[in-house]
């Protein structure tokens, strides 16, 4: 009975240690499986901010990868000292905004997001920011052009290029002052830009433009800090070799007299041309035969005609009776 008791004893240690390896095992496989599903399944990574004005902003993140078919997963965001998201739908998916009311340009934000699983938890590295670092405007709209005064075809043309900011109420508080930067080229040299900057106002001249086809854009920022926006739609402008504006308006003023000097001409001086002849160029005078008073060969005409044949025969019993003429006294 001693030797069975002293045996047992001895195989006592051995039972527990087996156990323990045993334990061991599973515990190292278990956390060999939850590596390689950390290694295979990507952490939510907050990639992008934006502020359009200061007065709030919006943070995106890319969304867990990796994880099984059909399983559910929900995004936390959480920033300085616990605070969590105010609105995650406002922006869209993946998304976090805050408004005026949660947005302070002097406070630096630390924000990280965690995707909760049935399985586990990930959570993104910690994005830190500034909002004044994170202006971004948007893109300037309604870009158009107008040729103006030109030189001529060797000296160029000039074109006038404006556009407007879309969302005036954002300039309204002061907190941002744009300035915007112009690129033009040739559509048939596409490398070669050429830049005007700095720009204070939503308008631009360039001048002595040869004669071809340009494409233009613009964009904006604010001018202390911040990123640049977007660009703006591509503007086509295509400088034509015709005369511009102001020749045509004097071509057609020249013209325009022109017509009305004509009906002037045709409707006022034909008619009086006759007047207008006599008056230049009077008639020139019959000739005169000394001697020969016309007046009494026309009233020699006018007897002939009156008395035209025989003259009748004169009675034999006719007397002349002449007369005397007394003077008044």
């Amino acid at each position: 009975g001693g030797r069975m008791l002293w045996l047992l004893l001895c195989l006592l240690p051995l039972v527990a240690c087996s156990r323990t390896v045993a334990q061991d095992a599973v515990h190292k496989e278990k956390q060999h499986d939850e590596e390689a599903v950390a290694t295979t399944t990507r952490r939510p990574h907050i990639y992008y901010c934006r502020s359009p004005n200061m007065e709030d902003f919006t943070c995106w993140w890319h969304p867990l990868d990796g994880q099984t078919d059909g399983e559910d997963v929900a995004y936390i965001l959480t920033y300085s000292k616990e605070h969590e998201c105010p609105d995650y739908v406002s922006a869209g998916a993946n998304s976090c905004h805050f408004d005026s009311r949660h947005t302070s340009i002097w406070t630096i934000y630390c924000m990280n997001v965690t995707a909760v699983t049935a399985r586990r938890n990930y959570t993104s590295q910690e994005h830190c920011l500034d909002v004044a670092e994170i202006v971004q405007t948007e893109a300037p709209v309604n870009l158009s052009y107008t040729l103006t005064d030109a030189g001529g075809d060797e000296m160029g043309h000039n074109a006038l290029l404006t556009w407007r900011y879309p969302v005036p109420s954002d300039l309204q508080y002061g907190w941002i002052t744009l300035v915007y930067e112009l690129q033009y080229r040739r559509i048939t040299e596409p490398d070669n830009w050429k830049v005007k900057h700095p720009l204070r106002e939503p308008h631009v001249e360039l001048l002595g433009l040869p004669v071809g086809d340009y494409l233009v854009r613009v964009r904006c920022r604010s001018h202390n800090y911040g990123l640049w926006s977007k660009w703006s739609s591509t503007l086509s402008i295509s400088i034509p070799t015709r005369p511009p504006t102001g020749k045509l308006l004097v071509l057609i003023l020249v013209t325009g007299v022109g017509v009305v000097a004509l009906l002037v001409i045709t409707f006022g001086i034909i008619p009086q041309s006759r007047r207008i002849k006599d008056y230049f160029l009077p008639p020139i005078p019959k000739p005169r035969i000394i001697g020969i008073d016309p007046l009494l060969l026309k009233v020699k005409h006018m007897i002939h005609c009156c008395f035209q044949g025989p003259l009748p025969a004169i009675s034999s019993n006719f007397q002349f009776q002449p007369f005397s003429v007394q003077k008044n006294r």
